[in-house]
């Protein structure tokens, strides 16, 4: 039957006469958006609609994916008119098991009655049944039955999909069964950023929340020494997992990947590699799922799980169809063209130039919206335009929110000024805490035009009815060119458009689309190229240059450095461990002859030279063997070895001690600055950020000091300053510092250990972690109370009491002791402590 439907679909597509009518529809549907209740054929209506019913039946998805638009704009164009729509649309729902769908029906046109025929209601109650499982209250999509078939079955799961097909939550929602059912069970669950640790977090608190089960599961997100709750879900990234992991005596049930396209990520790949491999060397046959939105990465695990094998699923088809529109300003209009398109549709423009932000609040308006800026700065600026755009709104949920960032961030801060007027900006460097406020705005509809970095790439969840795309590419290093946004990160971006059981379309709206630096991003290519794991690729192209850094070389550039480390530091491991032998013949590695033999040789000669223990090696992975190797030999002959000992972070010695052991570091090449001005500079802000002041007097400090050095003619930035301040705390300090001192640590225990001193270093990276040093500042962020709210509490309760635990800190809140908090940060105890 399907072939039937197929020739018969193709036909339709090749018909003048339906080109005609869709591009009536495409005509009908932008005029709807800029000037609603448009006037458009029936007739026409109800020929597309009989269209997208053979479309739905389709076997290829593209032809599945353009009845999909097509009925949805029907749907937005002509819903509440032509009634006839809405028992179409549920049927074409029912047949292709998109649920979701059919409830967003009944939300939308409750109004509307109607009857189908006794067989096809039959039809559809038995497939709402089939697609429904007792521990979830909704029916699933098709996909999402199968996913969750596949996973109940035990079986190991790798699955691709895009990103709007809800496949998160509904792992998340059986790792939590899980361990219920379980009694006794350890989840790890593999994030690529901070930003999105927390939105993981959240979700996987909102669900044990939803089942009652919020006390039962404890959720880690750093890593901590002590024992953990028998259920527990531990969500970190690869980094901290790996940390983690170094502690041992650690034993996990089930291994989740989300977004795991990321082992194919040039600066962190590698380490995401080691950190599976280890994971899995310590536990027993956990239950492996991956996660990706490509199935272009369906195959990258082949070498990381090699004897694994998985169950694939996969689906090129989301509920949420999305229409791809170019726009184009031209003179006093708008040309919007559908992407493969040659018929445009022109509206007025009713502004003068063409600045974006008066492209968004026309096409945009009365909707929620993503604009998607390469740069912190351009998120900073759009956001600024857009409010100078808009009225104060007087909503108290956006006053308090400005409020927040006044307090806590800075009074010139514009998103503080944003806020107020329904807008706000997004990238991951933001304070946690500055971030949730941001997310629960936009899902909570108060924030309608919010304006991104790529943290919606690395799986930040803000859904939006419109994402506007300006120019997107890939930013480097100053005075490097910028490159191509991987396809797999662009198409993260894209999902973005259009929120299931909200929407039946997202628009995506490509804003001068012929001047971007790459014009290709939407072209099907002839055939998509496997992906393989970094640490594959590198070798296969950058042989010499892995040779090289094991026989010693630096690198400038702290990326790459970064990377070539990491993969030299793993070669050697497994050249300890004695499985070389297998990684070198993987499929996935095409060196000849002649280069594995050199690079065999390499490895063997630079294993010989080493001085340190190769667990020292191996629990520091993206530090050069040589490196280390001369840090140790440095540390091992000093006469006064006391000397390097690191003070505790309230010690007046700690800023001299930093400085000396940083210019070491950096002199050696294990530490390098980004956006730090001076080692000198990164010691003030490391020994505040440690001692527990706020961000807001840290960032203050960084404005008196930019306004009295900054050119007289020009007034020095607020934001500016304020991005310093959070891009050296973020990455400077909490990435980079924290990495070199880990490492620095173990060493200088070992020499110590070694020659018999009695003294005890102390781990700094750890306090760096988390901001504090101060027993109950630690015990509140332990909780999972944000680092500024920690502060906040601590201002208010006297020295003497402690917050040893979660009960204590629930105790004080229900005794009205923290009344005197900010509003926001009540909220945030209030959700976490009920």
């Amino acid at each position: 039957m399907s072939n039937f439907f197929d020739k018969l679909s193709a036909k339709i597509l090749g018909d003048d006469a339906y080109q005609a009518a869709y591009n009536e529809l495409f005509s009908s549907y932008v005029h709807n958006m800029a000037e609603p209740q448009c006037e458009y054929d029936i007739e026409t209506i109800r020929k597309l609609a009989a269209s997208a019913q053979y479309f739905y039946r389709a076997s290829d998805p593209k032809v599945v994916n353009e009845g999909a638009t097509i009925l949805s704009m029907l749907l937005d164009v002509a819903g509440k008119e032509a009634l006839e729509l809405i028992p179409i649309a549920n049927s074409a729902f029912s047949s292709s098991g998109d649920f979701p769908n059919i409830n967003l029906l009944k939300e939308k046109f409750p109004e509307i009655n109607f009857r189908t025929t006794l067989y096809d209601e039959q039809h559809q109650i038995i497939r709402k049944e089939l697609n429904t499982v007792r521990e979830i209250s909704h029916p699933l999509t098709d996909y999402q039955k199968e996913l969750w078939d596949n996973l109940s079955s035990d079986n190991d799961v790798i699955t691709a999909a895009p990103t709007s097909t809800g496949k998160t939550h509904l792992i998340l929602q059986y790792l939590i069964d899980q361990l219920i059912k379980r009694g006794s069970a350890f989840a790890a669950i593999v994030v690529p950023t901070r930003a999105l640790i927390t939105e993981v977090a959240n979700n996987i608190y909102e669900i044990a929340k939803s089942k009652g089960l919020e006390n039962d599961i404890e959720i880690c997100t750093i890593p901590k020494v002590g024992t953990f709750k028998e259920q527990t879900i531990f969500v970190m990234t690869q980094e901290r997992l790996y940390e983690l992991l170094q502690s041992g005596d650690l034993y996990f049930n089930y291994l989740f990947v989300d977004e795991a396209h990321n082992i194919s990520d040039k600066s962190r790949g590698v380490l995401l590699h080691m950190t599976l491999q280890k994971l899995l060397e310590d536990s027993l046959n956990p239950q492996i799922i991956i996660s990706m939105p490509s199935q272009q990465y369906q195959h990258a695990f082949s070498s990381v799980f090699s004897e694994v094998e998985f169950s694939e699923q996969t689906t090129d088809h989301s509920p949420v169809a999305k229409i791809f529109i170019s726009v184009r300003p031209k003179k006093t209009n708008i040309e919007l063209t559908r992407l493969n398109s040659d018929y445009s549709v022109s509206i007025p423009k009713n502004f003068k130039k063409k600045q974006l932000a008066d492209i968004v609040l026309r096409l945009g308006k009365n909707e929620s919206n993503i604009i998607y800026r390469n740069r912190k700065h351009d998120c900073e600026t759009t956001a600024e335009k857009l409010a100078e755009r808009l009225p104060q709104l007087n909503e108290p949920v956006l006053n308090e929110a400005a409020d927040y960032i006044t307090n806590f961030i800075h009074p010139n801060f514009t998103l503080a000024h944003a806020l107020t007027r329904g807008v706000a900006f997004h990238y991951g460097s933001l304070p946690g805490n500055i971030r949730r406020v941001v997310e629960e705005l936009v899902r909570s509809k108060h924030v309608k035009n919010i304006v991104c970095t790529s943290t919606l790439a690395e799986g930040v969840n803000l859904p939006a009815k419109n994402l506007f795309l300006v120019n997107p590419y890939q930013t480097t290093p100053k005075y490097q060119p910028n490159t191509r946004l991987e396809d797999v990160k662009l198409k993260n971006i894209t999902g973005r458009a259009g929120r299931m059981l909200e929407h039946f379309s997202g628009n995506i709206f490509l804003v001068e689309d012929n001047k971007w630096t790459y014009q290709d991003y939407f072209e099907e290519p002839e055939q998509p190229t496997e992906k393989i794991p970094t640490f594959y690729k590198v070798l296969n192209e950058e042989s010499k240059i892995i040779i090289s850094t094991l026989q010693g070389t630096a690198f400038d550039d702290s990326d790459k450095q970064y990377t070539y480390y990491t993969i030299a530091n793993k070669l050697l491991k497994e050249y300890e461990r004695e499985t070389l032998n297998s990684t070198l013949s993987a499929s996935e590695l095409h060196l000849n002859q002649a280069q594995l033999k050199d690079l065999t040789n390499a490895i063997e000669t630079t294993y010989s030279n080493l001085n340190i223990a190769p667990f020292t090696l191996e629990a520091n992975p993206t530090v050069g063997y040589l490196q280390q190797n001369i840090l140790y030999q440095t540390l091992n002959d000093e006469i006064n070895l006391e000397s390097w000992v690191l003070p505790h972070p309230r010690s007046k010695k700690l800023y001299g001690s930093l400085c000396k052991v940083c210019e070491l570091l950096n002199a050696i090449d294990i530490f390098k600055l980004k956006y730090s001005r001076s080692i000198e500079h990164l010691a003030v802000i490391t020994c505040k950020w440690i001692q527990g002041d706020s961000i807001r007097k840290i960032i203050a400090e960084q404005v008196q000091y930019d306004e009295k050095n900054s050119d007289p003619k020009k007034i020095p930035s607020i934001n500016k300053s304020t991005r310093t301040v959070i891009d050296i705390v973020n990455d400077d300090v909490r990435f980079r510092l924290a990495n070199a001192l880990r490492c620095y640590h173990l060493l200088l225990s070992d020499v110590l250990a070694a020659k018999g001193f009695d003294h005890s270093t102390v781990k700094l990276h750890s306090y760096i972690e988390i901001g504090g040093c101060d027993d109950r500042i630690i015990n509140l962020i332990g909780i999972g109370v944000s680092r500024e709210t920690a502060l906040e509490i601590n201002k208010l309760i006297p020295q003497n009491l402690e917050i040893p635990n979660f009960s204590t800190l629930k105790k004080l809140f229900n005794e009205k002791h923290l009344e005197q908090l900010h509003p926001i940060s009540k909220k945030e105890l209030n959700k976490l402590l009920n």
